[in-house]
């Protein structure tokens, strides 16, 4: 009896080591692990069926959950996988994939028109999610006619916090597809993001006013109600962003690292959870992860490494799409399991869902009405179309069928009501998104809401035109390859769709004379009005400004934060080509007042917060110092390519006046910059400089990879070298004082170089002087004393019919210096204004000693003078001013020459000073003669010095420098020729058809 009951004790020891597991267990874990693969597999050939049908994808999988949970007992060991998850408690839906689900929202939407929309955003998802709240369940109440045993009025408002949670994300994915404007998808986006963080909110609210009217829990007073709905709110959000900014500042000290940075940013959504949700803080969740996804998209993405950015949106694009398939599966099945045990719902519950589904529509509307005057006044104005399929787009999906299971699973609450929870949430996720996520593209097309004038049809047509030809140039190139000799090339034409491709030019061309009411020229604007003329136009400009800023940004010469406001400009313009350019005021909203800048210059002061301060005020200064001046450049580049522009001149001639108009409003604000934050600007110069000198070298060497010029154990050590050189100077404090005139002089470019005691000797020669705005430094025509340097303000100087601004540290003037003693050029102050006035003698007894110096005052000059001298200049005047100084620096030879000397000027030249002619007469054009200020034209003939010269000799041709822009945005004569060519493929069809 003893060892009977000893073994049994050792059985019951067995059992009770904590080693043990069984294997029943076991199985059933790899089950549920098999099931949930398999859902993702189903939700890959869904995703086919989505690019196929354009069937909205949620609907198909929360209906193969449905399934799945309905016919759990016929499905064997995947059925029982099925039943076990059904059971999961649905806070564990909320705490491992909503987090997910709603930072990478967040994460990827477009923070610069997310901030212009934010009044209308948080009007719709603060008090609208609580109004719609209490008008769903007014519906309930009074047009439903549930009773108190049902559900009381506290009980009704919960469920209708329930089904204020939107999530219109196949809405989106359509409005995107049709070509809708990015406001408006980012109000619908937006608006749908914050209301499940303040959905939830209510939903907590009022399920407490109703179990404590019920007497379940503590009594609530007013003042709880009102401190609990607060912390919610605002403590939540707060953390998000504290957690953020820690979180950027670790993310930007990674280099080359993918891994640490994805992993960086999911722990740090988990954490924002978990802290907010379950430590002391006992806020809401989903608004700090909300949060924290706004302060990444606002500033965490310019913290990431541009080479790491891609592989982190490519991994969270791929953990959202796990995750939002096994939510809609998961409830799906949930939901399934619910109704098979379902002994609570009547058949009149059923006609009330239906009845239901159009009073949540009205709902809806009524809440967007009641605060349309404030959304008519904030951020980007809605129409009347756009206000339908607003309303109509309010999809429920899994927050809400997700806070209903929370309900369901609530003891505290009555059976009846917690089904009731589930049967209307279930039916309305089901009906919004088969019903409204399939019809919407129907509704937007009857409503006209997305216009689709004559100009995207023509520029549309135009790219199809050009493919055909680049097409057809291909298919000659192969026929030319024996390697292919065998080839069928009819089957090939209609393999790669040339048929297709030529039948949509032509039904193009019918739609756009059926718009016009008449025939029209493919290359010509007979038939167009003015304003869609001038569309035109405008969506050209933007297209090429794209084109630039994108230019700029891979050469190094802006980062990924300016880039990205300066391309959403544009596609924001894009979307009202119709209205006048207004480029610079969409990127002056975007940056900070002076005023508050100011308080940060005091906070920089302070013990604990100086540093930051300091750090804020020359990152955001950088930021907007490098949209200023991209925007700048960029703008003036386009505008010497308008005469290469194949459309209407006088239009194109209007346009560039706007565009004018807006790079004048873009250098009156840099002045200003300069004036008020001199000595940031300074430290702002350095750091940008010393980032684009990195970028290039980092460009450079990977260019020398590629070619194999460098090894790979070289190429990562010196991209090391490079990535810890960019943290340290991201990491750098710079000195925000002004140097003094001396230290300054020494590092102004074109006194490098020079002796110290000539140096002294200038220095000395030099005294300040201050100038009132408008007041003349120096007019056209008076004797030339002086030379100055801006140290303060801005100077307008009047160069023929141009206009030069010249900021802090330029040179008054270049040309001075080389003229005959008299101001070539009339200089005012444009604002209060201080000069370092450098004696002009002292100045031309230097170029006199030094070779060097004097090649950088004529080099200088030469911007001057093009413009003086206009008529003269030839292609030179063409150019936008920094490509000139690129061209001049890099493809120019400086030279002198003597009386009766031969010169070359094989590739062109400049003349500033002195005389030619050509050493051989031209037939019928007697001998060519070049003299002061001009430009001459590539010859392969030599020219004889007439008068002592100096000069500039191109090392290349001048036409290279503008043809990479008219090749990559199609200009000059591309369209025409294109044209032309397509005109003969379009008759080669038809004949061989015939």
């Amino acid at each position: 009896m003893e060892a009977e009951d000893t073994h049994s004790e050792g059985e019951n020891v067995m059992h009770q080591d904590s080693l043990f597991r069984d294997e029943e267990k076991m199985e059933e874990s790899a089950n549920v692990a098999y099931l949930l693969t398999l859902g993702i597999l189903l939700g890959l050939a869904l995703r086919e069926v989505n690019k196929k049908t354009k069937f909205p994808y949620s609907p198909m999988v929360l209906s193969c959950g449905l399934l799945i949970g309905l016919l759990q007992s016929s499905l064997g060991y995947l059925g029982e996988s099925a039943s076990i998850l059904s059971h999961m408690h649905p806070h564990l839906i909320v705490y491992v994939f909503i987090p997910v689900l709603l930072f990478e929202s967040a994460f990827n939407c477009d923070w610069y028109v997310f901030k212009y929309q934010m009044v209308n955003i948080l009007l719709l998802a603060g008090p609208g999610v609580g109004w719609g709240a209490i008008l769903l369940g007014i519906v309930f109440k009074l047009f439903l006619f549930y009773s108190d045993e049902d559900m009381n009025w506290y009980q009704a408002f919960t469920l209708g916090s329930v089904l204020s949670a939107t999530d219109p994300v196949a809405v989106v994915a359509l409005l995107k597809e049709l070509g809708a404007s990015a406001a408006f998808n980012h109000l619908i986006e937006g608006e749908a993001l914050l209301n499940d963080g303040v959905a939830m909110v209510f939903f907590i609210f009022f399920n407490k006013l109703s179990k404590a009217a019920a007497g379940i829990g503590g009594g609530v007073t007013f003042g709880g109600v009102i401190l609990n709905f607060c912390r919610n709110s605002i403590v939540g959000p707060v953390l998000g962003v504290v957690v953020g900014f820690f979180g950027a500042l670790w993310a930007r000290r990674i280099v080359g690292d993918d891994v640490e940075v994805g992993w960086l940013t999911f722990v740090f959504t988990y954490l924002t959870f978990y802290w907010a949700e379950f430590c002391f803080f006992k806020t809401s969740g989903l608004l700090a992860v909300v949060s924290l996804g706004l302060f990444w998209s606002a500033f965490g993405k310019t913290r990431i490494r541009s080479e790491s950015e891609h592989a982190v949106h490519t991994v969270w694009s791929f953990v959202q799409y796990a995750c939002d398939t096994t939510v809609f599966l998961l409830v799906g099945m949930i939901v399934g399991t619910e109704v098979i045990e379902e002994r609570y719902i009547y058949t009149s519950d059923y006609f009330r869902m239906i009845v239901f589904y159009f009073f949540m529509i009205i709902c809806r509307y009524l809440m967007v009405i009641s605060f349309w005057p404030l959304l008519k006044k904030y951020g980007y104005p809605m129409s009347q179309p756009e206000l339908i399929v607003f309303v109509y787009g309010g999809l429920r999906g899994a927050l809400g069928l997700t806070l209903s299971l929370m309900v369901g699973c609530d003891p505290d609450l009555p059976p009846r009501f917690r089904h009731l929870s589930v049967f209307f949430t279930a039916g309305m996720a089901a009906l919004t998104n088969l019903v409204n996520g399939t019809t919407c593209k129907a509704l937007v097309n009857y409503l006209n809401m997305i216009e689709n004038p004559v100009i995207k049809k023509k520029v549309y047509k135009r790219y199809l035109t050009d493919m055909i030809v680049n097409q057809e140039d291909t298919i000659k190139e192969l026929e030319g390859d024996e390697h292919y000799a065998m080839a069928d090339w009819n089957q090939v034409k209609a393999l790669v769709g040339s048929q297709e491709y030529l039948q949509e030019v032509v039904q193009l061309e019918n739609e756009i004379k059926q718009i016009q009411g008449g025939n029209i020229s493919r290359i010509s604007f007979e038939g167009l009005t003015d304003s869609e003329t001038f569309g035109e136009v405008r969506y050209r400009v933007l297209r090429i400004l794209k084109g630039l800023y994108y230019s700029k940004f891979e050469h190094g010469q802006c980062d990924e934060d300016s880039v990205r406001l300066l391309v959403e400009s544009s596609d924001v313009a894009l979307d009202h080509t119709g209205s006048i350019l207004n480029i610079w005021e969409q990127l002056f909203q975007s940056f900070t007042s002076f005023s508050s800048i100011k308080y940060f210059f005091k906070a920089k002061e302070w013990t604990f917060l100086g540093g930051y301060a300091q750090q804020y005020i020359t990152k955001h200064l950088g930021f907007v110092y490098d949209v200023t001046t991209t925007f700048i450049s960029c703008a003036s580049e386009v505008i010497t390519l308008q005469q290469h522009m194949p459309m209407n001149k006088g239009a194109v001639k209007l346009i560039m006046d706007e565009l004018r108009n807006d790079i004048t409003k873009a250098e009156i604000y840099l002045g200003s910059l300069n004036d008020t934050f001199p000595e940031v600007i300074r430290a702002i110069q350095t750091k940008r400089a010393s980032h684009t000198v990195l970028m290039h070298q980092r460009h450079h060497l990977e260019e020398n990879q590629k070619n194999g010029l460098v090894d790979d154990k070289e190429f990562n050590s010196l991209k090391a070298n490079i990535d810890a050189r960019l943290v340290e100077l991201e990491n750098h404090s710079f000195d925000w004082q002004i140097p003094t005139f001396h230290a300054f002089a020494m590092e102004f470019p074109i006194f490098t170089g020079v002796p110290k005691e000539e140096l002294d000797t200038i220095v000395k020669s030099t005294y300040e002087k201050r100038y009132q705005q408008d007041e003349i430094v120096y007019e056209k025509g008076m004797t030339c004393q002086n030379i100055y340097i801006v140290q303060k303000g801005t100077v307008d100087d009047e160069v023929g019919t141009h206009i030069l601004k010249k900021g802090l540290g330029s040179l008054l003037s270049y040309a001075n210096l080389i003229g005959d003693g008299k101001c070539m050029t009339t200089a005012r102050a444009a604002s209060e204004t201080v000069l370092h006035s450098l004696n002009l003698n002292v100045l031309k007894s230097l170029m006199s000693k030094s070779e060097v110096f004097e090649q950088k005052i004529y080099i200088n000059s030469i911007e001057y003078l093009i413009k003086l001298f206009e008529s003269q200049a030839g292609p030179l005047a063409q150019m936008e001013a920094k490509r000139l100084g690129q061209f001049l620096r890099q493809k120019t030879q400086f030279k002198k020459f003597d009386v009766h000397s031969n010169v070359e000027f094989m590739f062109g030249g400049y003349i500033i000073k002195g005389e030619i002619q050509s050493c051989i007469s031209d037939d019928g054009e007697g001998i060519e003669r070049y003299r002061d200020y001009c430009y001459v034209p590539p010859r392969e003939s030599d020219f004889t010095v007439n008068k002592p010269l100096i000069c500039l000799v191109f090392d290349d041709a001048i036409d290279i420098i503008k043809q990479d822009r008219l090749e990559q945005f199609n200009l000059e004569n591309h369209e025409e020729i294109v044209e032309e060519r397509f005109s003969r493929i379009e008759v080669q069809h038809q004949q061989q058809e015939f």
